[in-house]
């Protein structure tokens, strides 16, 4: 294995390299509570718009991550949108059922006929 050189000498004063902390941006971090809470809010209240916003703020999310800490937690970013879309499904599960006229006794049978 090659070894890797120092990006300066340590022992003249022209080759040290200053420390620069890294920038961290917590907005990813915003975006994921809010994606979390609005998740919860969306089923608890049945909200069509809390859902509509979970689901943005967990796009927000995943894409405003950094690159280094994808390793760490990337999985429950995604799992964020999993919990988004579930709870924004969950929300117009009603309007299917009777668009579908599923359900209150309107069942329909093997042969297509409403019993």
């Amino acid at each position: 294995m090659p070894r890797k050189e120092f990006p300066g000498d340590p022992r003249r004063d022209t080759g040290v390299v200053p420390y620069q902390p890294a920038t961290s941006s917590g907005d990813g971090n915003i975006y994921y509570m809010v994606a979390f809470a609005g998740s919860m809010g969306a089923l608890f209240l049945k909200s069509k718009w809390v859902g509509w916003l979970a689901l943005f703020a967990s796009l927000l999310s995943v894409f405003s991550d950094r690159v280094s800490a994808a390793g760490a937690g990337g999985s429950s970013r995604f799992s964020t949108i999993m919990l988004a879309a579930t709870s924004l499904a969950m929300t117009y599960l009603p309007e299917l059922f009777v668009l579908f006229g599923v359900g209150k006794g309107n069942a329909v049978t093997a042969a297509g006929k409403t019993q």
